[in-house]
Parts: structure tokens; sequence; C-alpha cells
């Protein structure tokens, strides 16, 4: 390995090489079953005892409902405790847990379902409408299990379908291989195309588990309280609440981000970690409703999922005093995190260090050729946390010769080995985190008549990173408006979110 090739720490192997059914279940039965892991917004409060049975008794239910290693269930659902419980829960019978947005369309659902096909669905009644619209297709699930209403004909009751299990002190997770099993199925529009599902292995979500305890990286411990309000169906979402289980982190879950819940509940519980996005971090400093919450409490602010500017970064440590402000880099393909600011290290604008058991070279984008300190290029990455690849896309690779994954973004690294992104080489356009394909809204646009062409790309802006603007050519004689456009767009992340912006360009 050269100078030029950024390598993080060694694996300490603080956690074994084995099945993450075997590693929740082996530590959660190391916490005092009283102790609280975690409380929802509600109030309501669950120990490790309540997860611990809980979790048994549903996967000793999903057997005997004869789901078995290799099966994938789905989730569909917004923020709750029951939702970590599943994926545990699934992990334990080596299934293959599919997180999906509970916001996705018929359509998007359609596509997701027809690549990993879900023996079985956990969602909420709010999804149900666009769940059942599939109902007739082949790759529809056998079973589905409401998390918050009653049983009915042919849609069973989560806390039926898990009380009818048995907890047997004699249960065993079922054995994976950790390198080629796979634990999870992620949503992300990768580096091209439309979207796919991300294949993460046991072993490549370890070592997402081994980042979430190191004293320098996360540092979750038992000390620390922290707030679980990004969407459960992201990599950082669900690796938080999964870590925070590991390490006896109280955590407080919030269904989604709603300004006084979310503030009055970092006074309430007085939050000590803070895992967050830009668009928060402005809302932070921006808003004058912070003036009347006590956030004192928060000591550690960790940054990721999207850009963040120095002068944001700056503001934050200013404005509400906090003694640890870092960022840091990843990407779902890589099961989280390449590069952390140690904590108590300040490096203004640097996503910090690579981190274990991943490294990372810096190339040319055009000749492949590897760069040194202060040289931008293309961020490859290659190491424990870097995914099987793309379900159903075998033939398609984002690989280089040498096995580094090929991230699509820009940036380089200091002569200490800091690294500083840039800009994204690839066209996706990055709106709160999510990834939009300007080609996948092309390709809706332009089934309206009255568009004859059509062009996305991604513009500036403070609260979400980027949002997509479109450029339209209408066809000869032909009237559309903005609003026209917009209702073409099904998905709820471009269209009732509000993140397209058209500009029609009239035809001469």
């Amino acid at each position: 390995m050269t100078d030029l090739v950024k390598v993080g720490p060694p694996d300490n192997y603080i956690l074994p090489n084995k099945s993450l059914g075997i590693i929740f279940f082996n530590e959660m039965k190391k916490w005092n079953p009283s102790r609280i892991a975690l409380i929802d917004w509600t109030g309501e409060e669950v120990n490790y005892g309540r997860i611990l049975q809980l979790s048994v008794k549903l996967a000793s239910q999903l057997k005997e409902a004869g789901i078995k290693k290799g099966d994938v269930i789905s989730i569909l659902s917004q923020n709750h405790w029951k939702y970590q419980l599943t994926i545990i829960s699934g992990f334990y019978i080596g299934a293959k847990v599919n997180l999906l947005n509970p916001d996705y369309t018929p359509g998007e659902l359609k596509h997701f379902f027809s690549i990993c096909r879900p023996v079985v669905v956990f969602c909420t009644v709010k999804v149900l409408e666009n769940l059942l619209k599939l109902k007739d297709e082949d790759y529809f699930p056998a079973r589905i299990i409401l998390y918050d209403s009653e049983a009915s004909a042919d849609l069973e009751n989560f806390n039926e379908f898990v009380e009818a299990g048995s907890f047997d002190h004699r249960f065993s997770p079922t054995e994976v291989d950790p390198q080629e099993d796979v634990a999870l199925l992620l949503t992300s529009s990768g580096t091209s195309g439309v979207p796919k599902l991300i294949q993460l292995t046991h072993a490549n979500f370890r070592i997402t588990m081994v980042h979430a305890g190191e004293p320098n990286r996360f540092d979750f411990t038992e000390k620390e309280t922290t707030l679980a309000y990004l969407p459960f169906f992201h990599i950082l979402g669900t690796g938080i609440c999964l870590g925070a289980i590991l390490y006896g982190v109280k955590f407080v879950i919030l269904e989604k981000f709603l300004p006084d819940r979310f503030l009055n509940l970092i006074q309430e519980h007085k939050i000590t970690k803070l895992l967050t996005v830009p668009s928060v971090l402005l809302f932070l400093v921006k808003s004058p409703l912070v003036q009347k919450y006590d956030l004192s409490s928060v000591t550690d602010v960790l940054c990721g999922s999207a850009p963040l500017t120095r002068e944001l970064e700056e503001e934050v440590g200013t404005v509400l005093k906090i003694k640890s402000m870092r960022q840091t880099y990843g990407l779902t393909e890589i099961s989280g995190l390449a590069t952390a600011t140690p904590k108590n290290v300040r490096r203004t604008g640097s996503t910090g260090q690579v981190v274990t058991a991943q490294q990372i070279k810096v190339c040319d984008p055009e000749c492949g050729k590897v760069l040194g300190a202060n040289e931008c290029g293309e961020l490859r990455i290659k190491g424990a946390g870097v995914m099987k690849g793309y379900l159903g896309n075998d033939l398609l690779t984002v690989f280089d010769e040498e096995g580094y994954l090929k991230s699509g973004d820009l940036g380089y690294f200091d002569e200490e080995g800091f690294f500083y992104i840039m800009d994204r080489l690839k066209e996706m356009i990055k709106y709160k985190g999510f990834q939009v394909a300007p080609a996948e809204l092309e390709a809706l646009l332009i089934q309206h008549p009255a568009v004859k062409e059509v062009g996305v790309v991604g513009i500036p802006d403070e609260k979400a990173g980027e949002v997509p603007l479109a450029f339209v050519v209408k066809q000869p004689n032909q009237s559309v408006s903005a609003e026209d456009l917009l209702g073409v767009l099904e998905s709820p992340v471009f269209a009732r979110s509000g993140v397209l912006k058209t500009a029609i360009l009239m035809q001469v």
C-alpha cells in the first residue's frame, strides 16, 4: 500500500465475525433486562428484556410461517420501535431485510418488489392503499402484517402475530456466511440509472456497528442519549438505532422531523449526541423557535448525508456552543461511513479521516491515475463495508479494475489525511440526502403530450443541498404550465415535497 491510498485503522474485532443475528442476540443479553433501551415520542419506554423477548418470539413466528434463510422481508413504515424489532428478528432467521420508503408510489413499489420479491411485508395503514394496488401481481407478498391496525381477512396484526410466538431460552439465531449472505436490501440510485437495491452482507453491516462503538468515531456508550428522527429506511437512520441498541445508548424515537417536537425532545430527554443532516443544522441556527428551548445538553454533533458548508459548520459551533461539531462522509453502497472527523478534533470543512477497515484512493476520473495530497479527483473506496452488489443487476459494475467502488464524488485529502468533498462527478441530484436521478425525472416529464424535449439539472439550495431544475421545450402550438408538469411526477419525493422547480423554455 502506497501513501497515495489512505487506509483506516485495522478491525479490532470487538464484535465477532459472525451473523448479525448472533451479534445482536448475544450483546443484548449482556445488558440488565430492566435497562431502558428506547423511548417512543409518545412516552412509551422499552427495556432490553422486552426487546430480547419480543424479538425471539417474532423470529419463532416467522419461522413457523415458513420464512427461512434467504427469504426477503420488506418494511414499509414510519419510524417507531417495532421497526427495529423486526429488523433484528430478520437477522435472527437469516432473512434479507428490505427497507423501503413508506411514501413510495405503486409504480416505485412495483419496481422494487419485482426485483426482491418479498414473502412478507410489515407496514402501517398509511401505505396500504398503494400496496394493495399491486395485489394482482405475481410477486405480491403472501402476508401483510400491520403495525398499527387490527387484523382482517387478508391482513394480520403485528402484536397478535408476535404474541402467538414463544420465547424459548434455548433459542439460537440461524448460522450464515457473514461474507456472502445478505442482511439488508437498501435503496439507492447508485451512480447512474434507475433506483437500485443495494445488497449489504452481514459482514458489511457489522463494520457499521464497529464504527458506531469506536471511541474516536461515533463513540456510542451507555452514557449517551440520542434522538432517532432520521428515516429508518436510510442507512444512517437505521444504523443509529441498531448501533444504539448494541452499545447501550438510550435513544428517543421521533416519527419524523417536526420542529417543536424535535426541540422539545432534546430538552426533555437531555439529548447528548445528535446525528444530523445539513438541513436540520440550518434550522437550528436560523429558526427563532430554537431560542425557546434549552439545548445545552448536546455536546457532540455529527453531520452526514449531504455536503455541509464551512460557513454553516462554523455557525453551528458558535450559535449553539457545541463542543464537538464533526462531519462524516459515506454511501449506502459502503454500509455507511468512509470518513469521519475524530471526536474533539476541529477541522472545519473536512469530512475527516478514513474509518476502520475502509480505504480510499483519489483518481483522475478520465484516466484513472491515482492522485496525491491536495489533488482533486474521484474518491474510490474499498474495504469491509463495500456492498456485495446491486440485486438483479449482476452485470452492472461500479468497481474499477482493482476492486474499488467508484463513488462519483470529487474531493481530495490533505497532508494529514483529512478529506474534503468538493463536488459530484455523477449526475445524481442529492435532495436532503435523497438520490434523485435526472434521467428518471426526464422519463416522467417527457410523457406529457405537450412536452417535446426536457433536460434536468441540479441547482444549489441552502436548505435541501440541491433541487432539480427542469428545462422543458414545448410541442408546437401546445400550452403547458409548471403546475401541469408537477402533476406528472407521481413520486412524493419529487412532487409532494415541492422539490421540483420547473423552467418552461418557449419553443421559437
